[in-house]
């Protein structure tokens, strides 16, 4: 915990955060990117779970839906994680010791878990059963904790800025 404090005081005297944070129009822009960036990763990756889960487009292969929502989701995530590091760096004393944030960040490694576990297991069988309307058990217990958990990221998000 003392290295994490140790940047964080770092940062909070870089030339960055005064970049970051030194303009209220900077501020605004980083974050209206950030929420519009999770609007597109939570609605690819919603559209895929409920696929998965039986709920939705039971017409359309998982596979040809992975094709086409993927590199939306990526290009999201990358905004995010871009727009994410800097209002991080704007404010990283406040968030260092804001356990809802740092439940943020372990909500979304669990979330980014849960892909690797579905695109190194499930998904190599994809094969079976693409064009299936029904998805195996193990498909469905990905798609329902993926949605969890970036549900839970979200809410995490929006807390932030009210816990200290």
């Amino acid at each position: 915990m003392d290295q994490l404090t140790a940047v964080c005081r770092a940062i909070d005297v870089s030339a960055l955060r005064n970049a970051v944070s030194g303009f209220n129009q900077t501020w605004a822009l980083i974050q209206t990117l950030h929420l519009a960036a999770m609007s597109v990763l939570v609605a690819s990756i919603t559209t895929f779970d409920l696929r998965l889960l039986g709920l939705a487009m039971k017409r359309v292969s998982v596979s040809r839906l992975a094709d086409r929502l993927l590199p939306a989701t990526w290009s999201a995530f990358a905004v995010m994680m871009a727009t994410g590091g800097l209002m991080f760096a704007g404010q990283a004393p406040k968030y260092c010791v804001n356990w809802i944030f740092l439940t943020k960040v372990v909500l979304i490694v669990l979330a980014g878990l849960n892909m690797a576990i579905f695109h190194f297991t499930v998904y190599r069988s994809v094969s079976k059963w693409d064009e299936t309307a029904t998805t195996p058990l193990s498909a469905k217990l990905v798609g329902t904790f993926s949605v969890l958990l970036w549900a839970s990221v979200v809410v995490a998000g929006r807390w932030i800025g009210f816990i200290a």
